[in-house]
């Protein structure tokens, strides 16, 4: 019989590998928004004529970042929250609606990704960016990807939770 201390340590091995990835992609997204940016400046400043497509690539790199390193804020659950009146609950009541605010995150996040996934494809594909011509289905998509993983996220965190409840009652 496999213990709840395994499923739960499993459950956190893949929340963590997911996180490294996207943490990973968050970097690599700076680093090339720190690049166009740079490059912004120089061309600006130095040459006759400035590159147009490096504020859009910074603005699109922004985009992504932003979606993606929610799911590593809501791994940690450094998420902004106003936790005023739930410290002053009871101990059950709080675990309850802590829950129950995780529950609503959830549906929301999934609620946005399948929104997503349906309205994107069908407004997104025909645009262009204006300075890169590229789909703007590309920045766009990061409304499905970030979701997705949020949602993710948040069903391990879910998990962990009952999980945790069940391991103290045994």
């Amino acid at each position: 019989m496999v213990s709840v201390m395994n499923i739960r340590r499993e459950i956190d091995s893949i929340s963590g590998i997911l996180d490294k990835i996207v943490v990973f992609c968050c970097v690599a997204l700076a680093f090339v928004m720190f690049a166009a940016v740079t490059m912004q400046i120089i061309s600006r400043y130095f040459m006759p004529l400035p590159l147009p497509w490096t504020e859009e690539l910074s603005r699109f790199c922004m985009i992504w970042m932003a979606f993606l390193g929610a799911s590593s804020l809501v791994r940690s659950w450094e998420n902004t929250a106003v936790t005023f009146v739930q410290e002053r609950l009871p101990p059950k009541i709080r675990f309850f609606v802590d829950l129950f605010v995780k529950i609503i995150m959830l549906f929301t996040m999934a609620g946005l990704a399948i929104l997503a996934t349906n309205v994107l494809p069908q407004i997104a594909i025909s645009e262009k960016s204006p300075a890169m011509m590229i789909s703007m289905m590309i920045p766009k998509s990061s409304i499905i990807f970030g979701s997705l993983i949020v949602s993710l996220q948040l069903v391990w965190i879910i998990a962990d939770t009952l999980l945790r409840v069940k391991e103290e009652r045994s």
